[in-house]
């Protein structure tokens, strides 16, 4: 095995263990360990979520300055890619105090706190134009019922744009997506074709979808 095929492998088994994890804090806990590697290890295998993520946001949301939640930043890949599209004013928060501590570095953020998705959020209703959510509403990492509050702290006509994957993306996440559009909260605009999040080593199926908040 190659040193490179030994940080792919890494990288894979890491993830799989965060899928694994029984628990928002033991999730967490993986990510803590992981992040001063993180970024190179999913270099390694192709990574695609942030960017198409922020395809998505560029196809349907406008460039501006509006206040845009980053909910799962991480190491803030995503919003390093969302400010150099000009989305400037961006707030991220994530439950990897590890993580955080690497996305700060980068500089792209108004500001940076340590939340858990499907936990209520310290955000007032209706405060953001855009949120953005990449490789967190997958198994073992956010559960569906976070969505709920990231269409609580988007105000009226803004966007969700986020990535789904694995054992979410068919029947939990139809049934997440048809119980929030009975409730008049959200529409469908949107979703990309299915993708392969790490194509270099493995395959892990996702799908980035965007609503309107009512």
């Amino acid at each position: 095995m190659t040193a490179e095929d030994s940080k792919s492998s890494a990288s894979t088994d890491k993830l799989h263990r965060a899928y694994l994890a029984g628990s928002s804090q033991e999730t967490a806990d993986v990510y803590d360990d992981w992040a001063s590697e993180y970024e190179q290890h999913m270099k390694n295998v192709g990574y695609t979520h942030p960017a198409m993520v922020a395809s998505m946001v560029a196809r349907h949301v406008p460039a501006s300055k509006e206040q845009v939640l980053d909910a799962g930043a991480g190491t803030g890949v995503l919003g390093e890619i969302l400010s150099a599209l000009s989305y400037p004013n961006i707030i991220g928060l994530d439950a990897s105090e590890g993580m955080l501590k690497i996305a700060a570095l980068k500089t792209n953020y108004l500001e940076l706190t340590h939340q858990f998705l499907g936990q209520r959020l310290s955000f007032d209703d209706d405060t953001f134009a855009l949120v953005v959510s990449s490789g967190v509403f997958t198994q073992g990492h956010a559960p569906l019922d976070g969505l709920d509050e990231l269409v609580r702290v988007t105000r009226s006509g803004g966007y969700l744009v986020f990535s789904i994957a694995r054992t979410y993306l068919d029947g939990p996440f139809e049934q997440k997506r048809q119980q929030l559009e009975k409730q008049n909260l959200w529409r469908f605009v949107d979703a990309s074709e299915r993708y392969n999040s790490t194509p270099l080593e493995d395959t892990l199926i996702a799908q980035v979808f965007v609503f309107r908040v009512v």
